[in-house]
């Protein structure tokens, strides 16, 4: 049986990098031409021609990895000039029919649908300038229910339809970090296949331990034909929402997208057993993620490598006056809550201005048998998911409720719409105290 193939090829440094990197996105035809044919050469090194995948007259949907609604520059998205560039590279290379892009936000319902997501990317344009045929808000799109008969987390999905109409998907997931998953790439893009509902039990449930276990389930739904990896420039530290970039220009792309994956994870310096979607989907057979049972063409894998810094999901001790009590509950309230913090504080809050106009703020999850309710009186309390009813503990929290300032509600397990929710909450206060320009 033949190795799984993967390419890793270097891009010649973008010119618009350096601003880009700067904090300021601008394209030049020139960095468009660099990036696909760097793009090329990784789909002729992984799967020899788009013929190979492409037959035609088909359709093909190139999905990317919108992640919310940001601009490029936040990093968190794929970058516009890779978009262009697969566009126009499938559109002038393959016998397809049409190429789509098409994608929906996984938190949309708090920070902007598809729609405004795609526009304030930059993506929607360059799809557009690239030659796209549509480019598809999936949210505005029918859903069909399918069953997954091995899937553990999830037995049944609610897709999006073209994501099922087309003949061919093209993943295209961007090289970064994620405090929930520990990487975002091919198998974790696979989120955007399902609407978001808040709370609910599908894309915004089982981000709890068993996400990774959720991405594989959702990855038999329907395999990719492809997977290019967006590794122009990455994303390393607080990911997806407040990390850093970092200078790669590479692009990676393979058939297999468990072990693009893996080989991706490890070029950001992680072994891709520590990746749960990763572990995951090579335990359930659905990839090979052994790297010595792997191909890797074009550059080597130990060439281009560099230590991502890693994300951390601790909330902690993070800020002073905004106390966190987060005793036995899971990473799906846990990370949650510090991905929050982190975009508050990204506001451009000065915390100590913050605190003492506003006062103390206390922020509970889970059951909390050291959790004194006297702590919350006269202080906004903030109350995460649902767990915490269940535990011998509740009387605790239903206690500080009676005495706290003000008392806020997040239902759901796992509530993943604090990651927006709790930060515009928290901007809330910090306007009403005027710690925080408007």
């Amino acid at each position: 049986m033949s190795k799984p193939r993967v390419a890793v090829v270097k891009c010649v440094r973008p010119e618009g990098n350096a601003s880009f990197m700067a904090g300021k996105f601008v394209r030049y035809d020139a960095d468009i031409a660099k990036i696909k044919e760097a793009v090329a050469k990784a789909v002729e090194l992984a799967i020899g021609s788009p013929d190979t995948i492409i037959k035609e007259g088909q359709t093909v949907l190139i999905k990317p990895n919108l992640a919310f609604r940001a601009p490029a520059e936040s990093f968190a998205v794929v970058d516009p000039r890779v978009i262009e560039a697969v566009v126009s590279y499938f559109k002038e290379h393959s016998k397809a029919k049409e190429v789509w892009v098409g994608d929906n936000p996984s938190l949309g319902m708090q920070v902007g649908r598809a729609k405004a997501a795609f526009h304030d990317s930059g993506m929607e344009e360059a799809a557009r300038r690239g030659g796209a045929d549509k480019v598809i808000y999936f949210d505005e799109t029918e859903v069909v229910e399918v069953a997954i008969p091995e899937g553990k987390v999830f037995k049944k999905a609610t897709v999006f339809k073209p994501f099922l109409d087309a003949d061919v998907v093209i993943n295209l997931p961007k090289m970064k970090v994620h405090i929930a998953g520990t990487v975002t790439l091919g198998l974790k893009n696979w989120n955007g296949i399902i609407p978001n509902v808040h709370p609910d039990g599908q894309q915004q449930g089982a981000h709890r331990i068993d996400l990774g276990q959720k991405m594989a389930d959702l990855y038999r739904v329907r395999k990719a034909d492809l997977t290019i990896v967006d590794a122009i420039i990455g994303m390393e530290g607080q990911g997806p929402h407040a990390g850093t970039p970092i200078e790669m220009n590479l692009i990676v792309a393979g058939a297999d997208t468990v072990s693009t994956d893996a080989v991706t994870a490890y070029i950001m310096g992680f072994d891709p057993i520590e990746i749960p979607a990763i572990r995951c989907a090579g335990t359930d057979g659905l990839g090979e993620i052994d790297l010595n049972k792997i191909e890797v063409v074009g550059e080597s894998a130990d060439a281009v490598r560099k230590n991502f810094r890693r994300p951390n999901g601790d909330p902690l001790g993070m800020y002073k006056g905004l106390t966190v009590y987060a005793q036995q509950t899971c990473p799906g309230c846990y990370v949650n809550v510090r991905g929050a913090l982190d975009s508050f504080a990204n506001t451009g809050i000065v915390m100590a201005d913050f605190v003492k106009a506003s006062g103390e703020v206390v922020i509970v999850a889970g059951g909390l048998p050291d959790f004194d309710p006297e702590f919350a009186a006269g202080k906004d309390l903030f109350v995460v998911g649902d767990c915490w009813k269940y535990f011998p503990t509740a009387d605790n929290i239903r206690k500080a409720v009676t005495l706290a300032k003000s008392v806020t509600y997040y239902p759901g397990c796992a509530p993943v719409y604090i990651f927006a929710q709790l930060n515009v909450d928290l901007q809330v206060l910090a306007r009403k105290s005027k710690s925080l320009k408007a």
